[in-house]
């Protein structure tokens, strides 16, 4: 056995060259791979295998037709991705190789990570023993540790059955029920077990909001002064009950003002509350991101980005796609290394912390019970480079300070609220004042500006120095920013009323609960779910909001009138909670899959007794003059850029089922660019004017002219 060998597997080149160096195999390097006498370290580039497509799995599935829905592949087969393909030729040949015993698999430490190495490891029937490596500190030091904690794969064989049931159920949702909108619906429709409840949200917001009727009201607000001199402010209540402050007429909050202006009044209430604030928990992804929003205006996505630089590249930070914001008691025993690796200018809240580790060592953030594969996103015992860049500076230093945040004391308010009384009229105020500044010292931000009353008490006497009425008008609810909708896919609630943004006066959400909700989609795909929407067109950005586009209202209302599950949060929430049992060893995929079949099956039934739509939204709204391009040489009709310019088809092209016209012509063709004008040039004279530069299948670069020939647009090429 001494000539053996162990294949390490990263997920990423990069990971790879860590690998390599901390296990020190330099000896020999190989493309693809190094290896010493002892380890062989390769790697993935991502994902290097995909499903295949519908007409892939089962060409019956090539044409698109309501007599081939739903497709239920019996066995998926995967495709090889072009762009990764040499070096999925390398790992077979690694596997295969006698001198190599075992694998030890060091892709990410996640559902998907677990996925793209048994995908590999299936397609090549690979019969390695393996282990598996689980890697959350990317420092050389968390890299060690991780080593001598190697498992076995099969302690991972759930994790597996539950990334492999998400893919597959995420390809039957999809491909069915796009295809089964497309041909009903007469456009490309995309429809996603994730993105489309979101694009529900997003559709309802908008629509909530272009419906909304604004509605004026008044206010009337008091300059107050004590017996001080001391000046606040108070709002003039509304008889008769003098619960409200807003007055529907001008005339009414006049009245009311002129009756107390000037006049003497008497503290009628008051009630002062002292409240403790505790230390919020770290950051998961989830909740990083809706900060960076918030904060930076980074997207979803930027700052996914953001922090997998910090862990992969700088190693400062531990694993970002995480869903815990807790740690276990083994890294809260690591935490003054921690702290000493933070740069200097932390050095004021580091000794605040330090202090407050003397007075106590219980933390609602270290809980072992609510830390499974992975613990929360926190600095690690690599202090940062001065020189990176500033978005990434700015991300590490949420992490640090939430990381400093969460071992400081709770902060500690007085909430006070008083009722004035002027001659039986009722004015009111609140204000607070932090007592305490406590963990708040390390997000300064949080501190709010609300009104600091003066020192009252009950009886004293004041006087309304005077009283301006305002005009207000309500407001409809504000559109989704990432922050918000991040927060709505997190806790899987998507009612109007969690939605609002009234989180508590430190802005975070609510610290109690005892097991976290499950959401819809993963901490690591909700900025692709964003972005995928934004690519579709369904939704887009505008500064910090995202707002629904009208093609997007068109899909949604589509979907509403037919199967309104498919846009239901409850319903991807439960599939989501299903996964989470299948990693956990608590449901069977199978049965999983068994219920997803069933969906999508009476769902197709109810598609197909829908009746065809005529040309959609999408497209009539772009078929204008400006995108006209000419008549059909087939069927006499008008051409038309459609779909954003990405296919010049005729009016009778319109239908994916059996259309009536086949004529098409794409902006990429035989290697070349086919702009509007050359379209227009090929429809007027049946030919290109001059020879268009094309490429043909082994990727030579060639020029021809293009004619339309039976048809269909070609190369003139000798003399056809």
């Amino acid at each position: 056995m001494a000539d053996k060998k162990v294949l390490v597997l990263a997920e990423k080149p990069s990971a790879g060259r860590d690998l390599a160096r901390i296990l020190k195999v330099s000896s020999k390097q190989n493309k693809g791979f190094v290896e010493n006498d002892r380890y062989v370290i390769s790697w993935m580039i991502g994902h290097l295998l995909g499903y295949a497509y519908p007409d892939e799995q089962n060409p019956a599935w090539k044409k698109w037709s309501f007599n081939t829905l739903p497709m239920f592949p019996e066995n998926f087969l995967l495709k090889e991705i072009k762009s990764s393909a040499s070096q999925l030729g390398v790992l077979k040949k690694l596997f295969s190789r006698k001198d190599i015993s075992e694998i030890i698999v060091a892709t990410d430490a996640a559902r998907e990570g677990e996925l793209i190495f048994r995908h590999v490891y299936n397609y090549f029937k690979c019969k390695l023993p393996f282990r598996r490596l689980w890697v959350l500190d990317n420092t050389d030091s968390g890299i060690k540790k991780a080593m001598a904690n190697v498992k076995p794969g099969s302690h991972y064989d759930n994790l597996a059955y539950s990334a492999k049931a998400r893919a597959e159920a995420d390809w039957l949702v999809g491909m069915n029920f796009s295809r089964a909108y497309s041909l009903k619906g007469n456009d490309r429709y995309s429809i996603g077990r994730v993105q489309t409840p979101v694009l529900a949200l997003l559709v309802d917001r908008r629509k909530a909001i272009d419906n909304f009727v604004s509605v004026p009201f008044y206010l009337a607000q008091a300059q107050v002064l004590t017996s001080g001199n001391e000046e606040f402010e108070a709002q003039v209540m509304r008889p008769p009950d003098y619960k409200q402050d807003r007055f529907e007429q001008k005339k009414d909050a006049e009245a009311q003002a002129a009756k107390i202006n000037g006049q003497a009044g008497i503290i009628q209430a008051i009630t002062k509350k002292d409240t403790n604030i505790p230390p919020p928990l770290l950051y998961d992804l989830t909740a990083l991101q809706k900060e960076a929003n918030s904060r930076y205006g980074f997207s979803a996505k930027e700052t996914l980005s953001y922090a997998q630089k910090l862990y992969e590249g700088e190693k400062v930070i531990t694993y970002p796609r995480t869903d815990s914001k807790h740690i276990t008691k083994d890294i809260f025993k690591e935490i003054n290394t921690r702290l000493d690796a933070l740069p200097q200018g932390y050095m004021p809240l580091i000794d605040l912390v330090k202090k407050n580790l003397g007075v106590t060592n219980k933390f609602a953030c270290v809980n072992d019970k609510k830390v499974t594969d992975h613990y929360a996103i926190i600095p690690t015992e690599k202090t940062p480079a001065s020189t990176i860049s500033q978005e990434l500076k700015l991300t590490y230093n949420l992490v640090a300070r939430r990381f400093l945040a969460a071992f400081m004391p709770a902060a500690k308010v007085q909430n006070t609220r008083l009722t004035i009384d002027v001659q039986g009229e009722k004015l009111q105020s609140s204000g607070k004042i932090f007592k305490v500044v406590g963990w708040i010292e390390a997000e300064p931000w949080r501190k709010s500006d609300d009104v600091v009353l003066p020192e009252l008490a009950k009886g004293d006497q004041v006087k309304i120095d005077s009283v301006e009425v305002k005009q207000s008008k309500t407001k409809a609810p504000p559109h989704f920013t990432e922050k918000t909708l991040l927060a709505a896919m997190e806790s899987g609630d998507f009612t109007v009323s969690q939605l609002q943004d009234n989180e508590d006066i430190m802005g975070l959400v609510d610290q109690s609960s005892a097991v976290a909700t499950v959401g819809i989609g993963r901490p690591s795909t909700r900025a692709a779910i964003i972005e995928l929407l934004i690519d579709r067109g369904y939704v887009e950005r505008r500064k910090k909001q995202l707002v629904a586009t009208d093609v997007g209202i068109k899909l949604i209302d589509f979907v509403q009138e037919t199967l309104p599950a498919l846009c239901s949060a409850k319903v991807t929430h439960a599939w989501e909670e299903s996964l989470e049992k299948i990693a956990r060893g608590n449901e069977q995929a199978m049965e999983f899959m068994e219920k997803i079949k069933i969906f999508i099956n009476d769902g197709i039934k109810v598609m197909g007794a829908q009746k065809e739509r005529g040309v959609s939204f999408s497209q009539t709204k772009q078929l204008d003059k400006n995108d006209l391009i000419g008549t059909c040489p087939l069927c006499g009709q008008e051409v038309y850029s459609k779909f954003g310019g990405k296919v010049f088809g005729c009016l009778a092209n319109n239908r994916r089922e059996n259309p009536d016209c086949a004529f098409v012509i794409f902006p990429q063709m035989y290697g070349g660019k086919i702009t509007k004008t050359l379209a227009r040039e090929i429809l007027k004279n049946g030919v290109t004017t001059k020879p268009v530069k094309l490429k043909n299948k082994a990727g030579k670069e060639y020029q021809a002219k293009l004619h339309i020939r039976e048809g269909k647009v070609a190369p003139l090429l000798g003399n056809n």
